[in-house]
């Protein structure tokens, strides 16, 4: 209600956002080239935003996506240098986050990249999840940005034209859109800007995934969320690839472990034991001050300055902290004695080696799998919400949104759409939504015929016409054969062939939308 309430002010209260920014640029140190590319930016965006949420409907507010840009230039940017120069073969901008310092190449496209990139906010996980945190705020930050930057990739006021070159990774965005179209923008949106510290975001997806669509397609989305953010931050960095290494490696180990149930947890019990004797120790510690200050001198003796106990009470408190923690490994060692406990880490071990040997971590591969999986599972879901749907905006909505996801890049040369694994799972969503939008009369019927008549309306799944509103069909007969032609008002944007082996009674001129 609040966002509602927001888009309203916004629009009674119209904002100038080139004055905003010229009155803000005043202040900056850039270079006169900087700042007309600067206004140009947001020339560009305010120009293409109409169409950029027509298109793509779950995306924010024009102007909160404006003060947003604006507020990043005005805050967090006290250095802004545009070049025609290569900065690195791999890389068009280059950002220095502490210091508010972008060097970016001299486009708009790139320029606003670098601006949302020195914007970014690291995402924070529960302690339970922390193993995830940089694979995660890699993802949501990657997707975040190119989901963004697409308002003058791939339009520019009168057309929607896919740059596929200048999406950097296509996997990375087509998991994104699945969360944006199956949890809506504004959830995805706060986790991506860590808007709540305290929010498991995480947990609050798979709780979302689980209420709308079921447990299993939840579990089956979140596995292959982590699985992708994993994998693709795994491919930029070292130190993340060597962890996943290091922790499947020790999953093994422990898997093989739990298999031989007796030798397992006479260990545990062993461990269990040492453990019981270290709180002995540490209460022995606490509980006799000479021998607590011989405990201080002996562990200062092995560190350096900077690193030396400050005091003894200092020390107690550590101990403390360190006794808790043996506290709770003993409370995990009793778990695992207890048999269910037992059978319980057993499925937890075997599940989690799964996962972790599922995943493809030095592999250059376009994930086809993956991609596959993910989308049969978002079509599965999408086809419940279309279920649920009753009223017609919604179903118009959601004529935009699975138009908007067929033609996701898969590679620079292939769409969603044009994946053959997908054409069956596609033809099903399509001929739910087919008839849930004549159901509600949210579609003109072009002829009586079902058949022919899916088979015209189908196309539109396949149209870049921005404004669905606008498209008129049209049947026209040239030398006995039957043509559908569809227009863009007035501007004919595609025209087929329809073979029919009876005759067919067809209106002369249809608006798409009733």
């Amino acid at each position: 209600m609040e966002r509602k309430k927001e888009k309203l002010l916004r629009k009674i209260h119209m904002k100038d956002y080139t004055n905003s920014l010229e009155k803000i640029l005043e202040d900056k140190q850039f270079s006169v080239d900087t700042k007309n590319l600067l206004l140009s930016m947001v020339y560009k965006i305010e120009n293409s935003y109409k169409d950029y949420e027509k298109t793509k409907v779950q995306v924010c507010d024009k102007g909160e996506f404006l003060d947003k840009i604006i507020d990043i230039i005005k805050n967090d940017c006290s250095e802004i240098t545009v070049t025609n120069d290569e900065i690195d073969e791999n890389e068009k901008y280059e950002i220095q986050k502490a210091q508010g310092k972008i060097v970016a190449l001299g486009n708009e496209l790139t320029l606003l990249k670098s601006i949302l990139a020195i914007g970014e906010e690291k995402v924070s996980l529960t302690e339970e999840e922390s193993i995830l945190e940089e694979s995660i705020s890699y993802f949501l930050n990657s997707a975040s940005l190119m989901s963004q930057a697409e308002v003058i990739r791939d339009f520019n006021g009168w057309s929607w034209d896919i740059s596929a070159k200048d999406i950097e990774n296509n996997v990375i965005n087509i998991m994104f859109q699945v969360l944006v179209y199956l949890l809506e923008y504004d959830f995805i949106n706060s986790w991506a800007n860590n808007t709540s510290q305290l929010a498991d975001y995480l947990m609050l997806t798979h709780e979302n995934l689980k209420e709308n669509f079921g447990e299993q397609r939840a579990k089956e989305i979140v596995k292959i969320l982590c699985k992708i953010a994993i994998e693709e931050k795994s491919k930029q960095s070292e130190e993340e690839l060597e962890k996943w290494k290091r922790v499947k490696e020790e999953t093994k180990l422990e898997s093989e472990r739990l298999e031989n149930k007796v030798k397992y947890l006479e260990d545990i019990t062993e461990e269990k034991k040492k453990t019981t004797k270290e709180i002995e120790r540490i209460d022995k510690l606490l509980n006799n001050q000479e021998l607590l200050r011989e405990e201080y001198d002996e562990r200062n003796s092995k560190l350096q300055n900077k690193d030396k106990i400050f005091s003894v009470r200092q020390l107690a408190n550590r101990l403390e902290v360190e006794r808790q923690e043996h506290v709770n490994e003993i409370k995990k060692y009793n778990d695992l004695l207890d048999p269910k406990g037992y059978v319980k880490r057993k499925d937890e071990i075997t599940r989690k080696f799964e996962f972790l040997n599922s995943l493809e971590l030095e592999s250059n591969s376009k994930q086809l799998k993956t991609v596959c999986e993910l989308c049969t599972l978002f079509l599965e879901c999408f086809k419940i919400k279309i279920m649920k749907s009753a009223i017609r905006q919604d179903a118009i909505k959601y004529i935009y949104e699975l138009r908007y996801f067929r033609f996701l890049k898969y590679d620079e040369n292939t769409s969603l759409k044009d994946i053959a694994e997908l054409n069956e799972v596609f033809e099903e969503t399509i001929g739910v939504l087919y008839e849930k939008a004549r159901a509600l009369n949210a579609i003109e019927d072009v002829t009586k015929d079902e058949i022919v008549n899916y088979e015209i309306i189908r196309k539109i799944f396949d149209s870049k016409m921005i404004d669905l509103n606008n498209m008129i069909i049209e049947t026209k007969v040239e030398e006995g054969k039957l043509f559908i032609e569809y227009y863009d008002t007035s501007i004919l944007e595609n025209r087929i062939e329809l073979y029919s082996d009876k005759t067919i009674k067809l209106n002369k001129k249809t608006k798409l939308f009733v």
